[in-house]
């Protein structure tokens, strides 16, 4: 046993340093390459996106801004706004590359609107008048629908003899 008499050495009590958040743990680390990336990747892609639809947008526009005065006004539109996306051999058959864009429903909705058009826009400009609202309205609802055109659609557009 111990005698109470004699004086005993004893250390300090030494605190521990408190506890820093610098350095970081690998995980957060980690954690902040994925945000980063993450938001990177989305600025880029809003940025592709935005630009990818900058012809419909400026059609659109102009179809409200400026109503055609004639079909072929109209076609021209819709012309400038497809070669934005696709290279002028695919769209030779310009009535059937219309209504091949739009879906099922729509391709019945608008098939006879286009067959008469494909006849009527080679008469007098007194005789397109009665169908330059429904072709107005159909370029507004394909510019909505059909552009940009998805990379399936320009890859199943049919190619001329002599494109390779």
């Amino acid at each position: 046993m111990m005698l109470l008499d004699q004086p005993i050495e004893i250390n300090d009590i030494v605190a521990a340093p408190a506890a820093t958040w610098w350095p970081l743990a690998i995980g957060w680390y980690i954690v902040a390459i994925v945000v980063f990336v993450t938001i990177v990747g989305t600025i880029v892609w809003s940025v592709r996106a935005y630009r990818k639809r900058r012809p419909r947008r400026l059609a659109l526009r102009q179809l409200r801004q400026h109503p055609p005065q004639t079909l072929s006004d109209v076609t021209l539109l819709l012309k400038q706004a497809t070669l934005a996306y696709l290279p002028h051999e695919r769209t030779l058959s310009w009535w059937e590359f219309l209504s091949a864009q739009l879906s099922a429903r729509q391709q019945r909705r608008y098939q006879p609107l286009l067959s008469a058009l494909c006849e009527v826009s080679y008469q007098p400009i007194a005789e397109q008048q009665p169908w330059l609202e429904p072709y107005r309205e159909f370029a507004e609802v394909w510019l909505k629908r059909a552009l940009p055109l998805l990379n399936k659609q320009q890859q199943t557009q049919p190619k001329e003899q002599g494109d390779d």
